[in-house]
């Protein structure tokens, strides 16, 4: 598009050129003088170029719509009876869409590998819980975890382990503060007249259940906390061209379709993986995007009709597709078909993608068969 634009160009300039380059006559003027025959072919030709160009840039740079119709092909283009072929069943109804949309909003999906530990408070009043605590803050986002416990300590005896992540102190969310506001609302709580120390804890079961997510169906684990997420200086002020933002909990949820009908071994980072997949709006169901779509009726050009695309586990160029990707697909095996709902921090987030009509803070929705792990078909 860029080179046509710039051939016409051009032949703009060109043909300007040509139209009002006047030979210099200093023998009469201008308005006496008279037009030869070859004189008013160039001129005939240049109105005749001139009218090409203004038509050829009213089809480049006047779309026919403003908004380009996405729809999902792929059984059209996949060969019957083939594993590419989408069970009617595996569509995204509307009811569902919905149903989705009321859950992600009211923040009642609970994430899978949550746990949590009620300790009277009898117990904690007359020993200390004996855990070491410390915090990690990557950009806006900070967890407080458990660092390490003393052996039959009230923590040992409940079963507290290292590297737990601290979510909840007697539901008040502690995702937002650091390791020592954490001691300080234990310490409240022990102050007041609650009768347990009730404390909610992120485990590492969601990494492992993605490895067998036939016994699960379904995992869920948060990736941000609701809160503040504005860009700040140490002093707390908003640093210089950001403004203040916010955002609700972003929760990640993998729901397995279809089951492999035999697996040994799952995808990993570093593995090449051969996906066939439609890309959906949560809120709205429109499909934006897919291995086997077509744009207001028409194929894609340069992707050959294929149902598939290839690309690297933990290792794709930024921007190219979502990170939610590499969450959603670790741990799939060959023939098995994966929904990944992904929030916006681990999809496109504010800014959106409006040339793929993606909205700013969309949720998205997509459905992955993966067809081959690393040029091997056959389950694994």
């Amino acid at each position: 598009m860029k080179s046509l634009f710039a051939v016409a160009l051009v032949t703009l300039c060109y043909s300007s050129c040509c139209a009002f380059h006047v030979p210099l006559d200093t023998s009469s003027s201008l308005s006496s003088r008279k037009k030869s025959p070859s004189h008013q072919n160039v001129m005939q030709r240049n109105e005749f170029m001139n009218g090409i160009l203004i038509g050829s840039l009213a089809s480049i740079i006047v779309p026919s719509k403003s908004t380009a119709v996405v729809t999902d092909e792929t059984n059209s283009f996949a060969v019957q009876d083939s594993a590419y072929i989408l069970p009617p069943e595996q569509t995204l109804p509307t009811d569902s869409i919905n149903s989705a949309v009321t859950t992600l909003n009211t923040n009642t999906q609970t994430p899978t590998d949550e746990v949590k530990i009620i300790i009277p408070m009898s117990k904690v009043q007359q020993s200390p819980l004996g855990i070491q605590v410390a915090d990690i803050e990557f950009r806006t986002n900070r967890r407080v975890y458990v660092k390490s416990i003393l052996p039959s300590s009230i923590g040992a005896q409940y079963n507290i382990q290292p590297n737990y992540i601290f979510v909840k102190i007697n539901n008040q969310s502690a995702e937002r503060t650091d390791a020592k506001g954490v001691m300080q609302m234990i310490a409240q709580v022990k102050q007041s007249n609650a009768q347990n120390l009730e404390l909610t804890f992120r485990n590492d079961s969601f990494s492992k259940d993605l490895q067998n997510l036939s016994n699960k169906g379904e995992v869920t684990t948060q990736v941000a906390p609701k809160g503040d997420t504005t860009q700040r200086n140490l002093d707390g002020s908003v640093k210089f061209g950001y403004e203040e933002t916010s955002q609700d909990d972003q929760n990640i949820t993998i729901q397995q379709l279809v089951a492999p009908k035999m697996c040994r071994r799952g995808a990993t980072i570093d593995d090449l993986l051969e996906i066939s997949y439609v890309g959906k709006i949560l809120e709205t169901g429109a499909v934006f995007d897919g291995s086997a779509v077509k744009i207001d009726g028409n194929g894609i050009p340069g992707r050959g009709n294929d149902v598939s695309i290839f690309f690297v586990l933990g290792k794709q160029p930024f921007g190219q597709f979502p990170p939610g990707w590499d969450v959603g697909l670790n741990g799939m095996c060959v023939g098995e078909r994966r929904r990944v709902i992904i929030p916006p921090v681990l999809a496109y987030g504010a800014q959106g993608v409006p040339r793929r009509n993606i909205p700013p803070n969309a949720t998205l929705v997509y459905d992955i068969t993966l067809v081959s792990l690393n040029g091997l078909a056959t389950p694994q």
